[in-house]
């Protein structure tokens, strides 16, 4: 997760802490030239709660906590020119203009996506989740949604891809998982505890991990072998909608989806058209 993200969350933050971290968001390139004397002023604070929070943060001090937004301030301005992924459009916005954001929207999404997929993970992941017997996917709310596609795809394929919708029984399934299993973990913060729990249950379990996630560092990504990054462009509660992360989770799925198709193309296709002759009901002439 992002350092902007973190300072959004606030996760054990004291009051004072909070209100730092509120400055910082509003307020962030002008932090870069505050000393800790200047922004314990400017935020009613002391110098020792502001090195506090930089250490909570788990840096070892005010500057290193600089230098970290300063590249965090560079990665949000070199998205200035793009569709605000939060907030694409306004009040009132006639739909003309509402429509062309967010196609624009998706296709910076995709774009966003492939930059930041790690190939060697990629193909890391495939091979795990090819060698796996069954598939587990971990998550809360809309990323199970699009797991639940790629659980139908892959399915059509004849391969076992398991969704508990419930958290108590994705706790269960993770404790309940054996070594011709695999785990695809969802979350877009890295830090949605329902989530956490089972991936701290499936490694003690010492089932391979693949983490889908924002960039930067968070609790997911480091119980997890690999790590697939989102478009990380959405702040965590400040926005209309998680379109831009739908968009890109729903294309990880599926070139997760095409790559284990690819695989074993003519069986995997031999299956599907088979599958597909049986259901299809229609008359052929």
């Amino acid at each position: 997760m992002s350092l902007l993200k973190k300072l959004e969350i606030a996760e054990n933050f004291s009051e004072s802490e909070k209100s730092i971290a509120q400055y910082i968001l509003q307020n962030s390139e002008e932090v870069l030239n505050l000393s800790t004397i200047e922004l314990a002023k400017k935020t009613y604070t002391s110098p020792a709660t502001i090195t506090r929070l930089c250490q909570k943060l788990d840096f070892k001090g005010y500057n290193d906590f600089k230098i970290s937004l300063s590249a965090n301030i560079q990665y949000v301005l070199s998205h200035q020119d793009s569709i605000n992924a939060n907030f694409p459009f306004d009040k009132n916005t006639n739909i003309t203009h509402i429509a062309n954001n967010i196609a624009k929207l998706f296709k910076e999404s995709v774009d966003e996506t492939m930059q930041l997929l790690n190939q060697d993970d990629l193909r890391q992941s495939l091979i795990l989740l090819d060698k796996a017997q069954v598939i587990d996917i971990y998550g809360v709310s809309g990323p199970l949604r699009m797991a639940s596609d790629f659980q139908y795809k892959m399915f059509r394929i004849g391969k076992d891809v398991q969704i508990a919708p419930m958290v108590n029984e994705q706790l269960f399934q993770a404790a309940r998982s054996q070594k011709d299993h695999c785990a695809i973990l969802v979350s877009y913060s890295g830090e949605t505890e329902e989530v956490i729990k089972a991936a701290q249950i499936l490694k003690r379990k010492k089932i391979p991990m693949i983490a889908i996630t924002s960039l930067g560092d968070n609790k997911l990504s480091t119980y997890c072998q690999y790590v697939l990054h989102l478009d990380s462009r959405e702040q965590i509660y400040n926005k209309i909608s998680t379109i831009g992360s739908t968009i890109s989770i729903h294309l990880i799925f599926d070139i997760l989806y095409a790559g284990l198709f690819s695989k074993h193309f003519d069986e995997a296709l031999k299956t599907k058209v088979e599958a597909d002759e049986l259901i299809d009901h229609r008359e052929r002439k």
